[in-house]
This record gives C-alpha cells, sequence and structure tokens, in this order.
C-alpha cells in the first residue's frame, strides 16, 4: 500500500470515529489532545485540526499547586485534581530513586525550557517535576512535568508534560537534550503513558501515587482476570513482557481507567493461513490481496479490542452507493454514476458480540481526493455466517434524502432477492446478485425486517439493520468524577 493510500485511509478513519463531546471535560480533553505529538518511529500523519519532591526545581519555596483554567466555563476540577496528585507525586522507578540524579536533570530541563530549546513550550515555566526515570528495554525513559507560571492561554492547562528517551545509562544532560524528546502534551494528565520507541516497542504508563495498576490477558467476551501489577501506581512493558491483555487503574474504590494494553492480534503481517482463516466463510468476490491487508490494517488499528482476528464477509463491485457530497453532479443523494469495490469484515469483541468494517473505494476518485471511505456497525449475531442476513447502513443521511437511507445486504448465496418489511408489510425490495445487494429503505431502520427469498420466493434467511458504528466496549475514563 502506498503512503497515499495510508494517508487516505487514516483521515478516513479519523473522520469517522470523531464524535461530539457534550461534557467540558470532554471538550477540553479533544483540544488539548489536538496539539499532543507523539514522535514515534513509522509513517508520521501530521493533522491540522481548527478546534512536594527535593528534584522539584522551583522559582520559590513551598509546594507548586497547578492553578484553575484561564475558561471558567469549562469546570473540570476534578481532572485538574486528579492531574495535581499525579504533579505531586514521588518520582516512580528504579533510577528516581537516585535523588541526587533526578535533581539534576530537573534543573538541566529547567535551564532548557528557559533557553529557549523546547520549541513547543515557550512560556514561563515556574518549576519542572520528574515523575518517573528509569531504564526500559536498553532505553533511559523519564516523564517531566513542567508547571507554567500561568495556565496555557489556548488549553487553559496549567502544566506541561515532556516525555524523555536516551541510552541506558545517560547522564542528566544527555537526557534533558531536545534530542531526547518524543512526547510533548499541552496537559499533564491524570494518566500518563508512552509508547517508548514506536508502537510495537517497550511501554510506560503512571497514575498518581496512592492509584494501581491491575492487568488482565485478553478477555473472553466479557470475563477479565485481573491481578495488581507488582509496581503499583506505574507499569512497565518491555518486549519480552508484553501480551495481549487489558489494563486496569484503581484509585481506591473506583475504577479511573480501563483500556487495552497496547498492540494487536495482527504484530506482524498477516500470513497465508491467517488469510485462508479469514476468508473460510467468505460470500462475494474478494481480492485475496486487498482483503490480506484490510485485515491486517483493521487488526492494528482496533488492538485488542477485537477477541480474534477480523474474517472477510463479503467483497464485490457494487453502484448505487451514495454520490460523494463534494460533486456537482449527479445531484446530493442521487446514486452513484460509478461503481466501487466494497469489502466488509467482522471480528468478535470483549464484551461480546461482533463489530464490523465497510470499506468502500471507488473506480473514480473522489473530488475531495480520500480514496476509501467506509462504514462501521455492531450485531450481536456473527456475521460469518453464510445462511444469514446482514444489513448495513452506508450513509448517514447528510446527503439530503431525509426519507431514504442505503443499506448494504449481504445474503446467502441461493438468495435471489431482498425484501423489507415495515410493521409486516412490504416498504423496499432488491434483486440480489453474487450474495449481495445496495438498496434504498424508508428511515427509520429500527423495525425493519429483512427477508432473503431463493428463487421460488421461499424465505430462506431474515435478519434486522445492523446498528451503526463501533461496538462499545468495556473502556472507562472516569477522572472526571469526584
Amino acid at each position: 500500500m502506498t503512503v497515499d493510500d495510508e494517508l487516505s485511509r487514516a483521515l478516513s478513519e479519523l473522520s469517522r470515529t470523531l464524535t461530539p463531546q457534550p461534557d467540558p471535560y470532554g471538550r477540553a480533553r479533544a483540544r488539548y489532545r489536538r496539539s499532543r505529538q507523539r514522535r514515534l518511529g513509522g509513517l508520521v500523519l501530521a493533522l491540522v485540526v481548527s478546534v512536594g519532591s527535593t528534584a522539584f526545581a522551583i522559582a520559590s519555596p513551598g509546594r507548586t499547586t497547578q492553578p484553575l483554567p484561564a475558561d471558567p466555563t469549562e469546570s473540570i476540577a476534578p481532572v485538574l485534581a486528579w492531574s495535581d496528585r499525579l504533579l505531586q507525586s514521588p518520582p516512580r522507578g528504579a533510577v528516581a530513586g537516585d535523588s541526587s540524579y533526578v535533581r539534576q536533570l530537573s534543573e538541566q530541563l529547567l535551564a532548557a525550557q528557559r533557553r529557549g530549546e523546547f520549541s513547543r513550550l515557550t512560556v514561563p515555566v515556574s518549576g519542572v517535576k520528574i515523575l518517573f526515570a528509569d531504564d526500559v528495554d536498553g532505553r533511559r525513559v523519564a516523564l517531566a512535568a513542567f508547571v507554567r507560571s500561568q495556565p496555557d492561554p489556548v488549553t487553559g492547562w496549567p502544566s506541561a508534560a515532556v516525555w524523555l528517551v536516551a541510552d541506558e545509562g545517560a547522564s542528566a544532560q544527555e537526557l534533558a537534550s531536545t534530542a531526547a524528546v518524543r512526547g510533548v502534551s499541552d496537559a499533564l494528565e491524570p494518566y500518563e503513558s508512552l509508547a517508548v520507541d514506536g508502537p510495537e516497542s517497550a511501554h510506560v504508563a503512571i497514575a498518581p501515587t496512592g492509584c494501581v495498576f491491575l492487568s488482565s490477558p485478553l478477555p473472553d467476551g466479557d470475563t477479565f482476570r485481573w491481578a495488581p501489577e507488582p509496581t503499583g501506581s506505574y507499569l512497565v512493558r518491555t518486549a519480552k513482557t508484553k501480551r495481549p491483555e487489558w489494563w486496569r487503574v484503581d484509585c481506591g474504590a473506583v475504577t479511573r481507567q480501563l483500556m487495552p494494553g497496547p498492540g494487536s492480534l495482527a504484530s506482524k503481517p498477516i500470513t497465508d493461513a491467517q488469510l485462508a482463516t479469514a476468508m473460510s466463510h467468505v460470500r462475494g468476490s474478494v481480492e485475496q490481496q486487498r482483503a490480506r491487508e484490510l485485515v491486517y490494517e483493521w487488526a492494528q488499528s482496533e488492538g485488542y479490542r477485537l477477541t480474534a482476528l477480523p474474517s472477510v464477509v463479503w467483497g464485490g463491485h457494487v453502484a448505487g452507493l451514495p454520490t460523494d457530497p463534494a460533486s456537482e453532479s449527479p445531484s446530493a443523494g442521487e446514486p452513484s454514476a460509478e461503481g466501487a469495490q466494497v469489502t466488509v469484515l467482522t471480528a468478535p469483541t470483549v464484551g461480546g458480540g461482533w463489530v464490523g468494517e465497510v470499506s468502500i473505494a471507488p473506480d473514480q476518485p473522489r473530488s475531495d481526493g480520500v480514496l476509501s471511505t467506509g462504514a462501521s456497525f455492531t450485531t450481536m449475531t456473527d456475521p460469518t455466517d453464510p445462511s444469514g442476513v446482514l444489513a448495513v447502513s452506508v450513509d448517514d443521511g447528510a446527503a439530503g434524502d431525509e426519507g431514504q437511507q442505503v443499506l448494504l445486504v449481504v445474503t446467502p448465496a441461493a438468495a435471489t432477492t431482498v425484501r423489507v418489511l415495515r410493521d409486516g408489510q412490504e416498504v423496499a425490495r432488491s434483486a440480489a446478485n453474487g450474495s449481495g445487494t445496495v438498496m434504498r429503505v424508508p428511515r427509520p431502520t429500527d423495525g425493519l425486517v429483512l427477508e432473503a427469498l431463493d428463487g421460488s420466493g421461499r424465505t430462506i434467511a431474515g435478519g434486522q439493520v445492523a446498528e451503526q458504528g463501533a461496538q462499545r466496549t468495556p473502556e472507562t475514563d472516569t477522572w472526571n468524577q469526584e
């Protein structure tokens, strides 16, 4: 796959997964995360979106507490309180036990920042505190918090976080150099983590003192097997200790963070044996190399939210999908004059059920330059069952036809017709070919019943429209709660 293909897919994925954040915490998190930078190996996609310890080097004596955000309309006091608890926590990690080294590193970083060596952190800073320092997989890793003299005027956050990575055993001066910077965030979150040198390398995660990390092997459905981490309020995974797992952070009796660990079930490109399994129940026609790429890319993006590698459900060349809304012709909401290659994938998820992805690659480039688009869906029944019906919405109604919804319907091989019923009355019908069809049905899709008919008119399968959007896994982030 070319770099253009990768960029197109990444942009498409991003645009489909953006959702509004109704709460102040969500808006603030989205705002500062848009300016968050992580320097990792591999392809870099740059997106512009408008939208008390002896190691604490401070300008004046005493405990430094983070001031409130500049914008009083975004009250995120619980988050700031937890962030401040992290700031006030003692340094963690074996190297952090050397108070002289930690003090030197803090002083070196403060001096470098005041000399203007950190291009993304140029505002006045009152102090620097080292929160983590250790040697991990042949690298010396540190997390430093920079406390601003005043909250950031753009994000409103009072302190920034900087991750540093250098060679194992690096001096404080080496670790404080700009060459060692691996991540700069406009805000110090209550939970901070870093892939040390890329997504497949070692990982470090840290939470406030008093919180504890727990881990569980990749669960079967929603059955977790939690065990506390011996390091307590921080966690380290090396290349040798990484595994398919989920992480949890408990602070007292409350779970503040629950998330999949880093990595995926496709740590390497898909093998021939894995591809054969992925396509063992495929319907329609799918080119193998395209299927191989999609299975790998989707497994990578979903990580350990999936409990098995994706399967290919259906593939085919279709017309009648919603036209590119940026195009002047044909009219918005009308079927596309050109066809597209469509591939449907699915996989079981943590928490139960199945999540799916519809990849749509138009024959002709879209006017906005995007090479492929798609849609996601959720269902509680196995979409890979060759005797079943799968119906997925492939537009969001934005094209202007408010009364109609476009469905991609996958059928058993023997089906020749698909009909749609509401309250026992037929509301739409379409011919099926190659185990699939694209059809328009009246909104809303809730309550619609689809039937696949064979050549004699006999109903051979039935189903309902899959839920739009990705499966909600048990991920939790409750730092914004008291």
